[in-house]
């Protein structure tokens, strides 16, 4: 008896191992799917955020659901590059998370380093939305509240 008990444990610890090796082969596999459909109907753009103020502007990506990230701060006279993409199907712009999947973007705000909320204001993402080019850049500047121009698009 004790032969074949010692047999049974043996038998579980291969199986649990093999079914441990095909779990994470499967998650490996699953992973890599996300990051190749995003290729085939997505395009990579850049924006690129100046600032033309006195003091350093700090800039968040907000998503859906109340979900910020960081996207830097831009000290004066210098300049934040956003990398994102774009949905062919419909322009909406996306970052992808860690396992692959988009996080939508809603927008992306600036403000003062120093009182962010009481000065944010919006960057415009209508222009890469809507347009085909790689790259975009907008001018942002202090006054009271942080304003921005529309980006244009980067020769």
């Amino acid at each position: 008896m004790i032969g074949k008990t010692s047999g049974c444990k043996e038998a579980q610890r291969s199986f649990r191992l093999r079914a441990l090796a095909i779990a994470m082969a499967s998650a490996l596999t699953l992973h890599a799917l996300p990051l190749h459909a995003a290729e085939s109907d997505a395009q990579p753009v850049t924006l690129s955020i100046a600032n033309e103020g006195a003091e350093p502007m700090r800039c968040l990506i907000l998503f859906a659901h109340w979900v910020t990230t960081e996207a830097g701060t831009i000290r004066p006279n210098g300049e934040l590059e956003i990398a994102m993409f774009r949905q062919d199907s419909d322009g909406a712009l996306w970052i992808p998370r860690a396992d692959g999947r988009r996080m939508m973007i809603e927008t992306i705000d600036c403000g003062a380093a120093a009182r962010w909320a009481e000065t944010r204001g919006q960057v415009s993402l209508l222009p890469a939305r809507a347009g085909r080019e790689a790259g975009y850049r907008t001018t942002c500047r202090l006054d009271g509240a942080v304003a921005c121009g529309d980006p244009a698009p980067l020769p």
